[in-house]
């Protein structure tokens, strides 16, 4: 089992992002466009997710419901 300092060892970044791309627009603005996109691919798949409301009915409410909802085929 590592420690906790072979932990944080591991988990740096070997180099800075910002550094890599310094002096360079149209790469970050390309990195940019891509991290945008992936944010709203997020969005998308959190939204799809996301649980339905679901009404529950208990006691005279449901015996109310199914009645209405068997009279009105008829």
């Amino acid at each position: 089992m590592p420690t906790q300092d072979q932990i944080a060892r591991n988990q740096k970044m070997p180099f800075d992002v910002n550094e890599m791309f310094k002096g360079q627009p149209e790469t970050q603005a390309a990195l940019a466009s891509e991290i945008a996109k992936l944010r709203d691919e997020i969005a998308a798949l959190r939204a799809e997710l996301a649980p339905v409301p679901s009404l529950i009915v208990t006691g005279r409410q449901a015996l109310d419901e199914f009645k209405r909802l068997a009279h009105a085929d008829a």
